[in-house]
């Protein structure tokens, strides 16, 4: 139904970020994303003036900063899926996404374990004056508790502190680029799905089904990070191993470290159920 497909979309929007690939991954992601200019093998600082770090101490030095900013807008750029979004991974977490979708406007709103969709026109024709359709994690009814599980899942894997800790003890020195107009390090690494859950907040029950979701396509993921010398994470990108050879992959960009507030859930009288949908 339209309503789940309206789910689907969403989630290919971060869908590069969950894909993964095998250990012979690509190893020319940098020249993929097209983002960075003026590569050079340096070793990157500690921040201004500081004493330079390995690529394992440089990323969870990073990951420290990013937890502590607790919050940021994401620009998401590749395929059909260029997006923003405003992103709290500090509790109280959300995540209000904004697309596209077949050129009308999709927003889908992440709050505790509870995800909402924003009404479509055809959705709010048959639930007249809601605007959120809700589904939840711990729906264990089918398929909208599995979209909204993946969606979980996908929100973690785009919390710049657990992709950082996890990338961390096999990350990479590729060089120095110019990313967004500052100057930026840029690693890469091959993440373990065990090791990406394990850092997950998630409860064991849903841990468990995004493991096997993801290990379907793998043992692990690659993952490029881009760092500044303030060690903010400025830029990730994640090769999708299902996409068409030469497409380019998936691109989040991090700005407004900390600014960001957390979006509340809305209104329960903005508010309709998948089940009410389908009972009508």
């Amino acid at each position: 139904m339209r309503a789940l497909r309206t789910v689907a979309v969403a989630c290919l929007a971060l869908g590069a970020l969950t894909a993964c690939s095998s250990s012979g991954s690509d190893s020319s992601t940098d020249a993929k994303t097209g983002t960075g200019t003026g590569a050079s093998q340096s070793a990157p600082a500690a921040g201004k003036g500081g004493a330079k770090l390995a690529p394992k101490e440089a990323l969870l030095a990073s990951a420290a900063v990013m937890d502590k900013a607790g919050s940021a807008k994401l620009v998401v750029k590749g395929g059909d899926s260029d997006g923003t979004a405003d992103y709290v991974w500090k509790a109280p977490a959300s995540f209000l996404l904004e697309m596209q979708e077949d050129g009308k406007p999709v927003k889908v709103l992440f709050v505790g374990d509870q995800m909402y969709i924003g009404a479509t026109e055809d959705m709010a024709a048959l639930a007249p004056g809601k605007k959120w359709m809700s589904l939840s994690t711990k729906d264990s009814s089918g398929e909208a508790g599995v979209e909204a599980g993946t969606f979980a899942a996908m929100m973690q894997l785009m919390n710049p502190s657990v992709q950082l800790a996890a990338a961390a003890p096999t990350a990479t020195l590729v060089g120095t680029e110019t990313v967004g107009g500052q100057s930026a390090t840029h690693y890469r690494s091959e993440i373990k799905v065990d090791d990406q859950i394990a850092k997950m907040n998630l409860d064991p029950a849903l841990k468990a089904q995004v493991q096997a979701e993801l290990q379907k396509k793998g043992s692990t993921s690659t993952v490029d990070l881009w760092i500044n010398d303030k060690n903010e994470l400025v830029q990730q990108s994640s090769p999708d191993p299902e996409a068409a050879a030469g497409s380019a992959p998936e691109v989040i960009s991090y700005t407004e470290l900390g600014s960001v507030k957390a979006t509340p859930a809305p209104a329960a009288a903005e508010v309709f159920s998948l089940s009410d949908l389908m009972q009508q």
